[in-house]
């Protein structure tokens, strides 16, 4: 039955697909364009795209439309580059502890209809899911975001990640075969989980050996591969990056940063992925859950959703199960801190919101967490521009893919969004999506999340 809802749920998106082999030449008009590179907005421009690429940008007055182009007026709107999450696990991310599996194939389409034309997962419990996800999402036009990710995390045994699907490697000799594994199923990169949550809880968990870090980010650079580690605390973030690790996956909560993280940072040549918001539902369940109702101005998530997180056994739950949420509220203005201080000194930030696995109980609801990762990072100092970029020109240089997409510029994929309302003026405005193109495809994001339900 279940095989069944998936070919269905593939079979409904290939249908939203408009004709795109009939009619491969579109031509948007009338929008105000923020393209991505910071330049100045662009009026009444016109974007041009042929097949799965964009084929010429620029005003009205300058631009001609190809005769038999099909015409998409969208006067009074805006357009940006399509939107990257990289930091997701691809879960529902309900407030609930007893949430079944997560449907990945369908939280990955669905992502595409809140405005994700990129995806990188930091770590899903087992390959052949995956594999799966990358063979779907390969075409450029296919009803998906770009996929990338590394497979299987690392993970001490016993540690935080360890229950989520991971590899617990004990010798270098062990970690070093784990990683040439991981190789051969065409993964991004690799993660590995450095961290001992003492920062929420009064008991710290395991931590893997200092030595089979450092194994597996050698034998990562020898595939070549990059290796990006949850290391949120600064003293193990330095010992990473010493170790020559390529980003981290958090940002840093435990103290301000200093002098020779940031020289560490560019010496590597680092990215600093945020994910602001799963340290913002950490320290208030509740709150989180109040804040991402209030955000969900169209009503796409059920209202129940938002209860259970409200509810006061739901967050009691919660609190027991990291019982030190004390300190982790009060280090919510030095996560803040870092990341303006960071972005400010020229390290590569890059969006992500930890959307979590199954049953994690975060609260960072799919899709919904990921736009307001934005607003939390123009909270934390960032300008809507700079939020905007770390969402896309900056996600797409983590990847290597920055002559592909990130910008709204001749030759790159077409991947865009069509907002009705500026999102410049306000992030928050990155939620009034009309329509979102992928690879020359155009959705209607409603009918995609009415398909992936």
């Amino acid at each position: 039955m279940k095989r069944f809802c998936i070919s269905l749920t593939i079979l409904v998106l290939s249908s939203l697909m408009p004709n795109a082999q009939a009619q491969t030449t579109k031509a948007i008009t009338g929008a105000t364009l923020i393209d991505g590179t910071g330049r100045a907005p662009v009026t009444d421009a016109v974007i041009i795209i042929e097949g799965t690429r964009i084929r010429q940008v620029g005003r009205r007055d300058r631009t001609k439309i190809p005769n038999g182009a099909q015409l998409i007026d969208v006067r009074g709107m805006y357009v940006t580059p399509g939107l990257a999450d990289m930091h997701n696990h691809l879960g529902d991310g309900t407030f609930s502890l007893s949430e079944g599996p997560s449907d990945f194939k369908k939280n990955l389409a669905r992502m595409l209809g809140w405005g994700f034309t990129a995806v990188f997962d930091q770590g899903i419990p087992a390959l052949k899911p995956f594999v799966d996800l990358k063979r779907l999402a390969a075409d450029d036009s296919a009803p998906y975001p770009h996929f990338f990710g590394v497979g299987v995390r690392f993970a001490a045994k016993g540690g935080h990640g360890s229950a989520l699907g991971a590899y617990t490697p004990e010798t270098s000799d062990e970690a070093r075969s784990q990683v040439r594994e991981l190789k051969a199923t065409n993964v991004d990169a690799v993660k590995i989980v450095y961290d001992d949550l003492g920062y929420v809880m009064k008991q710290p968990k395991p931590m893997l050996k200092p030595e089979v870090v450092a194994a597996i980010i050698d034998e990562a650079h020898k595939q070549g591969l990059k290796a990006y580690v949850h290391a949120p605390v600064l003293k193990y973030a330095k010992e990473v990056l010493r170790d020559g690790a390529d980003g981290l996956v958090h940002g840093i909560i435990s103290d301000p940063v200093d002098d020779e993280f940031i020289s560490l940072m560019k010496k590597n040549g680092a990215v600093y992925i945020t994910t602001h918001a799963i340290f913002e539902a950490a320290a208030d369940l509740g709150g989180w859950a109040r804040r991402e109702a209030s955000f969900d101005v169209r009503g796409l998530i059920p209202r129940e959703v938002f209860e259970v997180g409200t509810n006061p056994a739901t967050v009691r739950q919660w609190e027991a199960r990291l019982d030190n949420l004390s300190e982790a509220k009060g280090k919510l203005p030095i996560l803040r801190a870092n990341l303006k201080k960071l972005h400010d000194a020229g390290v590569l930030t890059v969006l992500g919101s930890d959307t979590s696995s199954a049953g994690s109980g975060s609260g960072l609801v799919l899709g919904l967490a990921s736009q307001l990762e934005l607003t939390l990072l123009v909270e934390a100092g960032l300008t809507p521009r700079e939020a905007l970029q770390a969402a896309t020109i900056n996600a797409a240089r983590m990847v290597g893919r920055e002559r592909e997409f990130g910008t709204v510029e001749q030759g790159k994929l077409a991947n865009l969004l069509i907002l009705e309302a500026d999102p410049l003026a306000d992030i928050g405005n990155v939620r009034r999506i009309y329509r979102v193109v992928k690879g020359g495809v155009v959705y209607d994001p409603a009918e995609l999340l009415r398909a992936t339900k």
